[in-house]
């Protein structure tokens, strides 16, 4: 998140430089930056919330937890319980940011233009592959979670 809004800053220097004002104004170029500055700010943000300790155990999960297909077959079901808030590996949060990437990419409306040579697709090209990458890792993790035996608390019927 923070590289794709370092990107959106760039690339309004880029256009701000570019055009000099005279096409559209300065709406576009602050625009851009805005978005950028944004978006690199929430992604600081949400790496800073993490916690060693669940990244460690995440970053172990990740590789070892099912197949492709396995990790395919697993979306559907992962979306639903973090849905319904039975996925406390998962934030609420995450299918949020989904939502609006997959928005984002069906919408015909993007930040940058696609008429910008190599800009206008970039966009779409970062936000699918966050989008993938993403997906990919979390379905890893709710595999490995679902293959862990569950520790039952005292009290609890088994």
């Amino acid at each position: 998140m923070i590289v794709f809004g370092v990107v959106l800053l760039i690339a309004g220097a880029v256009v701000a430089v570019a055009f000099g004002g005279d096409a559209g104004g300065w709406l576009l170029p602050v625009g851009l930056m805005a978005a950028g500055l944004g978006i690199s700010l929430a992604g600081l943000v949400a790496r800073l919330r993490r916690s060693p300790v669940r990244a460690a155990v995440r970053a172990h999960r990740a590789g070892a937890a099912g197949s492709p297909i396995d990790r395919l077959r697993a979306v559907p079901a992962m979306v639903g319980t973090t849905a319904r808030g039975r996925n406390p590996e998962l934030p609420r949060y995450q299918l949020l940011l989904w939502l609006i990437a997959v928005v984002y990419l069906v919408s015909p409306i993007d930040f940058i233009p696609e008429f910008l040579p190599l800009l206008g697709i970039g966009d779409d090209i970062g936000v699918a592959s966050w989008l993938l990458s993403s997906l990919y890792a979390e379905s890893g993790n709710y595999i490995a979670a679902r293959q862990q035996p569950r520790e039952v608390e005292p009290g609890e019927p088994q």
